[in-house]
């Protein structure tokens, strides 16, 4: 069968996807990925066929402005108050409006180039972002059935725009879309849901759930000799996501000073990876410290004790899979429920002091190397992960959905 998927523009909801991609290819069959032209060769490089759909608009930019948002209503941060609840109500609903603005903008974007390829190609299922709106409409205008792919725990709130927001609440601009496309507008479009996310950390029941092991998947990238070797001492990872700082809108970047904290407390390895774009932000690498760019964290974390990094999906369901302890700094809402579950199983930490305590960081990593607990709970998690059913049975289980309109 033919199955396009529809990523949101950002690479960490596009290497969730990696594997079960390749684990239909591997079955025999056929693959597009649709992404803006600008992302063409983060597709290419995975080794699956790109197809351009949309243009230049700045989908992360336009997050990043509702984050600016909260910063110009109050005065602090997104990262201040931590999760949503925390924030005064009028700002709640200017960074949800804003938010959705933006992902309705690229929806709109993309649309045309979609439905275009769609209505060419006659894919027989689309697997779909949450929030990348513009998959539903492909997947109506030729009548193949729309898959939800996860990238991570769903937030607590029980409807979302696209997950069971009825349309009477959604924004104008999307009605607009479905109606400019002739497309019913539905709640919640997906015949089902491909979940990659441990059990134990779903905050909520989902929705037509094909269970499915989280496979990692964190781009391209060579093996250093370094890592060849058994490190001399514990190794501790500190990462940082680049989307996250196209998104925060905010000038701190942790993790050198967070580096320079670990290495401080003596007696552990420390490496910091970061993305090649972001190796400004790190400046003057702190003595003892290792940085090193574009190392995919599959390559390290097998290596490492501890691992430092801000919670967001596909880096901390990374480590999840390798069975490390983790402390997070959740910047954002959605990095929050991260960094929350993990901490809830007893397999990390979620650190949220605001401004980033890294004296604070360094202790939390200290107590996860000395006390075992933290170790028997992250992997009693990557137990729990290697349990799920492979991508191949969740190929077999999206083979009926394509051919009934729901899973087995």
């Amino acid at each position: 069968m033919r199955v396009l998927f529809v990523p949101l523009a950002a690479a960490g909801h596009f290497y969730a996807m990696v594997p079960l991609a390749w684990a239909l290819r591997t079955a025999g069959h056929e693959v597009r990925v649709a992404v803006p032209p600008q992302l063409r060769g983060m597709v290419e490089s995975s080794g699956l066929p790109a197809v351009s759909a949309g243009g230049s608009y700045d989908t992360l930019g336009g997050i990043r402005e509702s984050s600016e948002a909260v910063r110009r209503l109050t005065g602090r941060s997104l990262a201040d108050f931590g999760g949503l609840d925390a924030l005064p109500g009028a700002v709640r609903a200017e960074l949800r409006d804003l938010r959705r603005a933006a992902l309705v903008a690229d929806a709109a974007h993309q649309a045309d180039d979609l439905v275009a390829f769609a209505r060419a190609w006659r894919p027989q299922l689309v697997v779909g972002d949450p929030v990348a709106f513009a998959a539903a409409l492909a997947a109506a205008t030729v009548g193949a059935p729309l898959v939800r792919h996860l990238s991570g725990p769903l937030p607590a709130a029980a409807r979302s725009l696209g997950n069971g927001l009825p349309p009477a609440e959604w924004p104008d601009g999307l009605h607009r879309l479905y109606a400019a496309f002739g497309v019913e507008e539905r709640a919640d479009p997906a015949a089902a849901t491909v979940d990659p996310t441990p059990p134990s950390l779903q905050t909520q029941p989902v929705p037509g759930r094909i269970a499915m092991r989280y496979v990692p998947y964190n781009g391209p990238g060579p093996v250093p000799p370094w890592l060849l070797e058994p490190a001399a001492l514990p190794r501790v990872c500190v990462s940082w996501s680049m989307s996250h700082t196209a998104t925060s809108g905010e000038s701190d970047y942790p993790a050198a000073a967070t580096a320079g904290a670990l290495h401080a407390l003596g007696g552990v390895e420390v490496v910091a990876t970061v993305k090649a774009t972001d190796r400004r932000r790190f400046g003057p690498v702190p003595e003892g410290v290792r940085v090193v760019a574009e190392l995919p964290l599959q390559l390290l974390l097998p290596t490492c004790a501890v691992a430092v990094n801000h919670g967001g999906g596909g880096t901390s369901l990374t480590v999840a899979a390798y069975g490390v302890p983790q402390v997070m700094m959740p910047h954002d809402p959605v990095h929050v429920v991260n960094a929350e579950r993990i901490a809830a199983v007893g397999a990390g930490v979620a650190h949220r002091s605001r401004p980033v305590d890294v004296a604070g960081i360094a202790g939390c990593v200290k107590s996860l190397l000395a006390e075992d607990r933290w170790r028997l709970a992250a992997d009693a998690l990557r137990a729990e992960n290697a349990a799920q059913p492979e991508p191949a049975e969740a190929v077999r289980e999206l083979e009926a959905v394509a051919a009934s309109g729901r899973p087995r």
